[in-house]
């Protein structure tokens, strides 16, 4: 079973909200340039009805991932929303990248729409593939400065 078919089947087991969080935390997290790479040219017609904005969002953090939440900080988003057919397309990125939101937002408006199998195979999983490389090889080069600790007892 190649990868595609894997992602194709893992996400065949959410529900609809769920993988659309999860086709936008992919789209969201890619590069500019990967997604720009991999969507092409759209022959859909796109409405821009929110033009790429830039701004800030509170990010919030826990103490253990599990105490009381607190603020931790601002930092820069840039959101977009774009209509395609029926569909309402959105886009939030990190950082200042007017036209990366832009092409979340339009990927998420054809993933809604009749293209929606097209561009899960052709642009999301990918992706998503990508980025479990790129997590793979980040983990590899952490554990690699990994130092043992190993205490010594007096005595017995």
């Amino acid at each position: 079973m190649d990868t595609t078919e894997a992602a194709s089947q893992e996400s065949s087991q959410l529900t609809p909200t769920e993988q659309r969080q999860q086709w936008l935390r992919t789209l969201a997290c890619s590069t500019e340039s990967e997604l720009t790479d991999l969507l092409g040219e759209v022959d859909a017609a796109v409405t821009e009805l929110r033009k790429p904005e830039i701004g800030l969002a509170m990010v919030t953090g826990r103490v253990g991932a599990t105490g009381e939440a607190f603020g931790l900080g601002e930092m820069t988003i840039t959101r977009c929303v774009v209509q395609v057919g029926n569909a309402l397309g959105i886009g939030y990125v990190r950082g200042r990248a007017p036209q990366h939101a832009r092409c979340v937002a339009v990927a998420d408006g054809l993933l809604q729409g009749y293209l929606h199998d097209e561009i899960l195979a052709r642009v999301v999983h990918p992706l998503a593939v990508r980025q479990r490389q790129r997590s793979a090889s980040r983990a590899t080069e952490v554990a690699s400065t990994k130092v043992q600790f190993l205490t010594m007892v007096r005595g017995s």
